[in-house]
């Protein structure tokens, strides 16, 4: 029963990490997981930009917890 299982060495084969899929400002600023937050989306991200949800996420995270001056 080959490619069942763990391998040899007891390792599992490791599976390769699925690229993320990228999305316009303008998808991402007319999605439903975004449309508490369509203010904060448009302002943090650039015109012609293509990002990936995680991104997005970690860019109003970082933005919420800036100082204010």
């Amino acid at each position: 029963m080959a490619g069942k299982g763990p391998e040899k060495n007891g390792k599992t084969p490791e599976t390769p990490e699925r690229e993320e899929n990228k999305f316009s400002k303008e998808q991402l600023v007319f999605s439903l997981r975004f449309r508490d937050r369509r203010d904060i989306v448009e302002a943090l991200l650039e015109e012609g930009g293509m990002y990936t949800v995680k991104a997005v996420e970690e860019k109003i995270e970082k933005y919420m917890k800036g100082k204010v001056k």
